[in-house]
């Protein structure tokens, strides 16, 4: 998780190290993967964001022919070092055309580009680039670097740094004098159901939503988080209370079928579809206004980002839970919603599914080019606060907790741990007579809660346990989590 002042000092160089880190780490799946993204925040170009795509298909090829164990593995050794050398030389491109297009005084809107300059396209595959589609003028990407150089040997080039705080004040100054940033604003929402047997009311005094912003609903079952995330979408009318979108309604016209548009809602049922994966992408694209070659260059971008290419004849019965729910992920992004409400997407996830899933969640919501405000629900607590910026803990209707993860816990005055082993509540209360502790919950067979003061901390319960030889099967610090609200009342 990023603070925000950290994303207002992103720069391509800061990404293109990201990149060759992930290389560094042997991650190339990931890295072919970050540079789709890094081509649509910096590409000053919109060919270079397909152009892109051709990273994780080699990737995916590769890694097909190695598991099939087609090629030799030299082969195979030196292809993956070719898609490797490919994939550092087009961020280097990016990065020099960024840097040659952009002044000190950034607008942050691409240069328009001359109807009768010569076009070129790089060629991933041959590090080539082709200009004006004629194979006859391909120059080598190399070459086209040594003349570049020379050419800028006599031009002063702009302080690195003169960009990065001019960036920032451009962006800060934005943000202080209009409320563009902020996606909703959730004053006084109520929600009253009367049933036979019991009565429900939900009730948010105030929930503001922002652009590059994860927000998670955490809460037990059955305590209104999926009937907020219906209220914001618009699934819902609330019983009182008032929502504003600022950043929805930017032109005159504010009509809720404008603001509406924008949002993009994700349920935990998924609506079963027919027809293939790609056709209603294609379809959903479409039905947004993206039309003709856009259409064909958006879904084939974000069938690839989001690892789907796989499935994209497949039908609704042909795949999995969780490639079902990537594809609601895709069909929501497709459109480019300014606001994605995603209601328990890990519910049918596996562990590590789970872990990519959010980690793409992260991305989106950091994209310098289409940052996206991002509120979900979910039960699996401690996945979701490691991307989320804000956590909102409901309650029997209720708001127990409403703001930054990061300041949660700040003003606590005991230190809180949970813990399984193979000891009695009694046994458990005898280990802990050695150290400061002031309750003891039992959550579960052998699983505990245990609150102690602030000066006691994780090294000193491990200590305990280890310089008795009793093994610990979970241990975690909840001292800075909301999993503490979950506990019983005392």
């Amino acid at each position: 998780m990023q603070a925000e002042s950290e994303k207002l000092n992103r720069q391509p160089e800061d990404f293109q190290q990201e990149i060759k880190k992930l290389i560094e780490d042997n991650q190339l799946d990931l890295a072919t993967k970050r540079v789709m993204d890094f081509a649509e925040d910096f590409a000053v170009y919109k060919e270079r964001k397909y152009e892109a795509i051709e990273f994780q298909r080699r990737y995916t090829e590769l890694r097909e022919d190695k598991r099939k164990s087609s090629s030799s593995e030299e082969t195979i050794r030196e292809k993956f070092s070719g898609l490797t050398f490919s994939v550092l030389e087009f961020v280097d491109l990016i990065v020099e055309e960024y840097r040659k297009n952009y002044s000190p005084i950034l607008t942050l809107v691409p240069p328009k580009e001359d109807k009768n300059k010569p076009t070129s396209k790089y060629n991933p595959k041959d590090n080539t680039i082709n200009v004006n589609g004629k194979h006859d003028t391909t120059i080598n990407l190399n070459e086209k670097y040594l003349e570049l150089e020379n050419i800028e040997k006599n031009i002063p080039k702009t302080s690195y740094e003169q960009i990065k705080e001019s960036w920032k004040k451009q962006k800060k100054s934005s943000i202080k004098s209009s409320n563009i940033n902020v996606v909703a604003n959730i004053i006084n929402i109520t929600k009253e159901y009367s049933g036979r047997l019991t009565d429900f009311k939900l009730s948010v005094p105030e929930l503001e939503l922002k652009f590059g912003e994860i927000t998670s609903l955490v809460g037990e079952n059955g305590n209104g988080k999926t009937t907020l995330l219906k209220i914001i979408a618009g699934e819902l009318q609330q019983t009182s209370g008032i929502i504003k979108y600022p950043a929805l309604t930017k032109s005159k016209e504010t009509s809720w079928y404008k603001i509406k548009q924008q949002i993009a809602y994700v349920p935990q049922e998924l609506s079963k579809w027919t027809g293939s994966l790609v056709d209603n992408l294609h379809f959903a694209a479409a039905i947004h206004g993206i039309k003709g070659k856009e259409n064909e260059d958006e879904v084939d971008f974000i069938i690839w980002r989001l690892g789907l290419d796989k499935y994209r004849n497949a039908a609704w019965n042909e795949i999995s839970g969780g490639f079902k729910m990537r594809f609601s992920l895709a069909k929501a992004l497709v459109c480019n919603p300014q606001l994605l409400i995603l209601d328990e997407p890990l519910a049918n996830l596996d562990v590590n599914t789970q872990l990519l899933f959010l980690q793409d969640l992260r991305y989106l919501a950091d994209s310098l080019a289409h940052p996206k405000t991002i509120l979900l629900s979910s039960q699996h607590l401690h996945e979701v606060e490691n991307v989320t910026d804000n956590i909102v803990f409901i309650k029997e209707g209720s708001v127990v907790y409403n703001g930054n993860l990061e300041d949660f816990g700040k003003d606590r005055k005991e230190n809180a741990f949970e813990l399984n082993c193979n000891l009695s509540k009694n046994e458990l209360m005898d280990l802990l007579e050695e150290i400061s502790y002031t309750q003891i919950e039992m959550v579960a067979q052998n699983q505990y809660i245990i609150n102690t003061s602030r000066n006691i901390g994780s090294n000193d319960f491990i200590k305990l346990f280890l310089d008795h030889d009793i093994t610990l099967k979970y241990f975690r610090d909840i001292s800075k989590s909301t999993r503490r609200l979950f506990t019983t009342e005392k």
